[in-house]
């Protein structure tokens, strides 16, 4: 039952075990960089190393799914919960304590509402998601929080106070977003798009660390605010489709 592709989830399970670790030891920078290589290094390769030696099963999928949860959705909301705590956003020490633990706990309790809807009224549609995808809610709340340039710019901390629940929602809506399993291929701007991505992720890494986060912060709000431009008017007429079926289909008891 476990195979090769599952090694893999585990890199990603081990990133985000490692980051509540390091919340803990009050770490929430190199938490930030255990999620990302987790997800570089296992997330990003269990799927494609499944579909290259025919293994895929359930147990994998399933795997998957809750893997993706604690990495991009449990550890995300510790390592906010982290940064705002030490914060000084003006406020009395019991404030500023409740605020970070009301920021955290909002992911975790969006991303978990959106599972538990997705599997009574899951929108059977190839290629596109319904609702901000749980990663990207996750990976752009940890990126703003550990960010160098948006944290000392304007707003500062605040801008993620409002940022963050404001992700939460998108999660919970019927926006779609597309992703890597689209029924065509993507236009050439596209590809293009994810290839800088990586590139400038892992270029930065490498090179300008502290500056990571604000790299990957951009790319993640672009895609959030832009990746709707990428569908065909029919894709986007058919998926409200499926959405109104969807939510007609009386769920299962």
């Amino acid at each position: 039952m476990f195979g090769i592709k599952d090694i893999f989830t585990t890199i990603n399970v081990m990133g985000g075990a490692i980051a509540i670790c390091l919340c803990i030891d009050n770490r929430p920078f190199a938490a930030g960089i255990a999620i990302m290589l987790g997800y570089l290094c296992g997330d990003a390769i269990d799927g494609m190393v499944a579909r290259k030696l025919g293994t895929q099963n359930e147990f994998g999928a399933e795997y998957d799914t809750i893997a993706d949860h604690l990495a991009h959705c449990i550890a995300p909301g510790a390592i906010v919960y982290t940064v705002y705590r030490g914060a000084d956003l003006g406020l009395s020490p019991r404030v500023t304590h409740w605020l970070a633990i009301a920021l955290g706990s909002s992911i975790m309790v969006a991303a978990s509402i959106r599972h538990a809807r997705n599997i009574i009224h899951p929108v059977k549609f190839k290629g596109i998601w319904a609702g901000l995808p749980r990663s990207v809610l996750g990976f752009m709340a940890l990126a703003y929080a550990n960010s160098r340039l948006f944290t000392t710019g304007p707003g500062g901390l605040w801008v993620g106070v409002v940022l963050i629940p404001l992700l939460g929602v998108a999660t919970l809506t019927y926006l779609p977003f597309p992703n890597h399993h689209m029924t065509r291929k993507f236009q050439w701007y596209t590809r293009l798009a994810i290839s800088l991505f990586l590139l400038s992720t892992i270029g930065v890494l490498v090179l300008y660390p502290d500056l990571v986060f604000d790299v990957f912060f951009f790319w993640m709000f672009g895609y959030s605010t832009g990746a709707w431009i990428t569908l065909t008017p029919e894709e986007r007429k058919n998926f409200r489709a499926a959405v109104r079926l969807a939510l007609a289909t009386k769920p299962a008891k």
